[in-house]
């Protein structure tokens, strides 16, 4: 009888809780592409690309993974750039271009210039395979066009604008550790 009376008791009317009315956050949605790095979904988005059918790419490799991890790759790089850490470069990078921007975050960083901000705006993607001269293993070629602008500060502080056109020639290697493609050289298109 006791048990009934508690359980009676402790049964009344609750009082009145107020829940606070959802409402949307405005957020960007993002997309992690390496520890660290997040980035805009539509920033990771490439741009339309064509497949060279005088050199076509080998079969099996999709065009469409190619040309997003092109855009990743470059976007991994710019963030690792403008950090100062060449060890996030192995995200997106490996054999000569790995080494090549390594030397460039050292160079960087030896002559104290800190980069501020670094965007690529990839205007044109041209998908195909010739022989990497350096690296057997590449197994895609890609004319990759577009716009770099670049902020940085020396040790006098003073901020540098740099703008200018980049059209190169990247070889892509499949990473079974990365399970993606990496650019592992560069030239002149």
């Amino acid at each position: 009888m006791l048990l009934a009376a508690v359980l009676a008791a402790g049964c009344g009317a609750a009082p009145a809780v107020r829940i606070p009315t959802a409402s949307a956050s405005p957020s960007a949605s993002t997309t992690p592409l390496a520890p660290g790095v997040r980035v805009p979904v539509a920033e990771a988005s490439p741009p339309t690309y064509t497949i060279s059918t005088k050199y076509p790419l080998p079969s099996g490799v999709s065009a469409a993974t190619v040309a997003q991890d092109v855009v990743i790759d470059n976007l991994i790089e710019n963030v690792a750039i403008q950090r100062g850490d060449a060890a996030l470069l192995s995200y997106a990078d490996c054999g000569n271009w790995l080494a090549a921007e390594q030397r460039a975050i050292t160079k960087n960083r030896l002559g104290r210039i800190s980069v501020v901000s670094i965007h690529d705006q990839i205007t044109e993607l041209q998908l195909g395979y010739q022989p990497d001269p350096n690296n057997a293993a590449a197994v895609a070629a890609v004319i990759v066009a577009g716009q770099e602008v670049e902020v940085t500060t020396s040790g006098k502080g003073k901020a540098i604008t740099l703008t200018s056109k980049f059209d190169v020639l990247q070889w892509l290697v499949l990473s079974p550790q990365a399970h993606r493609y990496l650019t592992c050289d560069s030239a002149s298109s």
